[in-house]
């Protein structure tokens, strides 16, 4: 009788500790800004072509989301405004590939997105 209690528990348990962690890797929660390591969370983010990724300042103290190509003589794909504490912002149309990004205020600050093209086989994701 006692095991009849417990299987509800552990399928319960294991849809909130494992649910977050599936939907970061899939772009479809927000990377955090904070004020403590690793100030991106997750530091990596990993979508598919046409997916849109949102940043959320979580910290104490404003941040920026640049591209590490933006300033630099390359395509700048995405940079922000500065984001004050609660602010968000969003990239939507990225190409397929690895985009490393910073904090403009704060250049120790780094994440990176990798996009991933999607595979004319509907079940199969490419690089």
């Amino acid at each position: 009788m006692a095991l009849n209690l417990f299987y509800p528990f552990l399928g319960w348990m294991m849809l909130f500790v494992l649910l977050p962690v599936g939907l970061s890797q899939a772009g479809n929660s927000p990377i955090l800004l904070l004020d403590r390591r690793p100030f991106y969370t997750p530091s990596v983010m990993t979508i598919l072509s046409g997916q849109s990724v949102q940043w959320y300042n979580q910290s104490m103290q404003p941040h920026t989301v640049t591209h590490d190509g933006c300033g630099r003589g390359r395509r700048c794909a995405f940079a922000s405004e500065h984001l004050h504490p609660g602010e968000r912002f969003s990239v939507s149309g990225l190409s397929p590939g690895l985009y490393s990004y910073h904090c403009e205020i704060h250049p120790f600050m780094r994440g990176r997105i990798q996009v991933k093209r999607i595979a004319q086989n509907p079940g199969v994701t490419e690089l």
